[in-house]
C-alpha cells in the first residue's frame, strides 16, 4: 500500500477495506468495488456504500490490519478520508466538461486533431502478449476489436456495463467518485489522461 504520496496510499486502503468486506460471490459487492476502484462517477447507492466505509475507516472500526508507520503519514490520510467523506459533492457535469477538456488538449498537443475524430489515445501500449513477451501497440490487430470499448471508456472515464435486473442503476443519481479527485480541488481533474482499466484486463491471460 505504501506509496510517496499519502492520498494514493489512502486510495490504496479503501480499496482494499472494501475487498476484505465484500461478498466476492454477490454481484452487487463486486460492482460497488469496481465503481470505487475504476470509474468516474459511482451510483448512488455506491456513493453511500462508500461513505459508510469512509466512515469505518474515520471511527477506527474497520479491518484491524492497517498499521501506519508513522504518526505523520496516518495524520494525513485520514485528513484526506475525511474530505472525501465531508465535503460537497463536485457537480457531475463540470467534472466532465473538465475531464473533455484536458483530453482535447492532449488529443491536440500529441496528433494535432479533435477529440471526435480520435479512435485512440496516441501512443498507449494496449496489453502485453503473454507468448512472446512484447508489448503490443494499435498496429497489432487483436488489438483493434477492442478499440471501441477502449475509446468509450477513454473519453468518459467509466467502465461500467450494468446487465439485466441490474441495467436499471444506469438511471439512478450519479456522484463524483472522491476517491479519484484530489481533496480540496474543486472540480479539476487530477487522474492521469493515460489510466484506464482495459489495459489491465485485455487479454484476460495478462
Amino acid at each position: 500500500m505504501n506509496d510517496v504520496d499519502s492520498e494514493v496510499i489512502a486510495r490504496n486502503i479503501v480499496l482494499l477495506e472494501i475487498i476484505s468486506t465484500i461478498n466476492p460471490d454477490d454481484l452487487s459487492d463486486v460492482e460497488y468495488l469496481w465503481d470505487v476502484w475504476y470509474n468516474m462517477t459511482l451510483t448512488d447507492s455506491h456513493y453511500g456504500r462508500l461513505k459508510v466505509t469512509l466512515e469505518r475507516l474515520l471511527d477506527g472500526s474497520s479491518s484491524p490490519q492497517w498499521r501506519f508507520g508513522d504518526r505523520e503519514t496516518k495524520k494525513k490520510v485520514m485528513i484526506t478520508w475525511k474530505s472525501w467523506l465531508e465535503t460537497k459533492p463536485w457537480i457531475v457535469e463540470d467534472v466532465k466538461k473538465s475531464r473533455k477538456e484536458l483530453l482535447e488538449f492532449y488529443c491536440r498537443l500529441s496528433g494535432n486533431t479533435s477529440l471526435s475524430n480520435v479512435t485512440t489515445m496516441p501512443s498507449q501500449p494496449f496489453y502485453k502478449d503473454v507468448s512472446i513477451g512484447r508489448w503490443v501497440m494499435e498496429s497489432d490487430c487483436s488489438y483493434l476489436k477492442h478499440l471501441d470499448e477502449w475509446n468509450q471508456v477513454q473519453k468518459t472515464g467509466l467502465a461500467r456495463d450494468f446487465v439485466g435486473a441490474h441495467s436499471s442503476r444506469r438511471t439512478t443519481e450519479e456522484f463524483i467518485n472522491p476517491t479519484v479527485m484530489r481533496p480540496g480541488s474543486g472540480s479539476t481533474w487530477h487522474v492521469h489522461y493515460g489510466g484506464n482499466p482495459i489495459a489491465a484486463y485485455v487479454p484476460f491471460e495478462r
